[in-house]
């Protein structure tokens, strides 16, 4: 004896099947989401990198270090520090402008396993004075279970004077 149709439980399944992907999005804390204070911030397209002064990178580095609010030789990679890649190898200026974020992606990845993971942004800049700039990748390293993708906040202490991000309304 069957206690319900075919046809009744596919149409169950429809509303139920649904309803249980959308609870599960919108209680994962994962989820991407437009509060700019959220460790899971999507930083969109179109806003913009304001560097304010000039980077002077040295011979043989393609790259300049940006940590605490200044530029510094290396990043200490248990404190949020950002690195502004370049295409080129120095020695080199980067130049105080403004860049369009293209696109920005959220990372993470083992750097030496079980104890430490690397937390990560990616953000990909455009200019047209200065194509030899690529991205800004902003990280830090942690323990797995203390760890979490890099709140705004701990980007703008990290950048200090030297930079600016501003968002893009969503």
């Amino acid at each position: 004896m069957m206690l319900f149709s075919r046809g009744y439980l596919y149409r169950l399944a429809l509303v139920v099947v649904p309803a249980i992907v959308l609870v599960a999005s919108a209680c994962n804390p994962m989820a991407r989401t437009q509060d700019v204070n959220s460790p899971y911030y999507s930083i969109p397209a179109g806003s913009r990198l304001v560097l304010h002064q000039d980077l002077n990178y040295p011979e043989g580095k393609a790259h300049v270090d940006i940590q605490h609010g200044r530029v510094v030789p290396a990043l200490d990679n248990w404190a949020v520090g950002c690195e502004l890649e370049l295409r080129k190898l120095g020695p080199g200026v980067v130049t105080a402008d403004t860049f369009t974020v293209r696109r920005a992606e959220v990372s993470r990845e083992w750097v030496n396993r079980p104890s430490t993971m690397r937390f990560y942004r990616t953000i990909y800049l455009d200019s047209a004075k200065q194509s030899n700039v690529i991205k800004m990748v902003c990280q830090t390293w942690d323990y797995p279970l203390h760890g979490d993708d890099i709140p705004m906040s701990e980007i703008h202490e990290a950048l200090g004077g030297v930079a600016t991000l501003e968002f893009a309304q969503q």
